[in-house]
């Protein structure tokens, strides 16, 4: 008796496991939408990532446009800096050239002092500045820029 107890009693917990089973498919049967309502979250998502991915590509392409677009404008700059050279050297050969009329100019000053100095103050003969030696000599000017 206490075997066919035990059977009996092994039999209820198999079929009680058994209902569960069955109950619980059931069950997720008919609520199986819960399953459609996370993919359709999934989805929600899934379309949030895919336009995050479209923004990133859109910036990618608009950067390499502005970088092309910069290449373009750096190919026509040497023409700019040509340009630029040529304007450069134009200048440096009229600073120089005033330079050199600068320093005509003061040699002009020192003869003249030498000139209007009396003859026992002149320093003439004894200086060292080219200029104040050939005091007597007329002065010579280099022809001004622009004549």
């Amino acid at each position: 008796m206490k075997l066919r107890s035990n059977r009996q009693a092994v039999l209820n917990g198999l079929t009680v496991v058994l209902a569960a089973i069955v109950l619980y498919n059931g069950v997720s049967g008919i609520f199986g939408e819960m399953e459609q309502t996370v993919s359709a979250q999934s989805d929600i998502f899934l379309s949030r990532r895919i336009d995050q991915v479209e923004q990133r590509f859109y910036q990618i392409e608009s950067r390499i446009n502005r970088i092309e677009m910069e290449s373009r404008t750096a190919v026509s700059t040497p023409r700019m800096t040509d340009t630029k050279d040529n304007e450069i050297v134009l200048l440096r050969s009229q600073v120089d050239s005033l330079r050199t009329r600068i320093g005509e100019v003061e040699c002009g000053l020192l003869k003249l002092d030498e000139r209007t100095l009396p003859a026992s103050q002149r320093r003439g003969a004894t200086g060292s500045d080219p200029c104040r030696q050939n005091w007597g000599t007329t002065l010579r000017l280099s022809v001004r820029p622009g004549q």
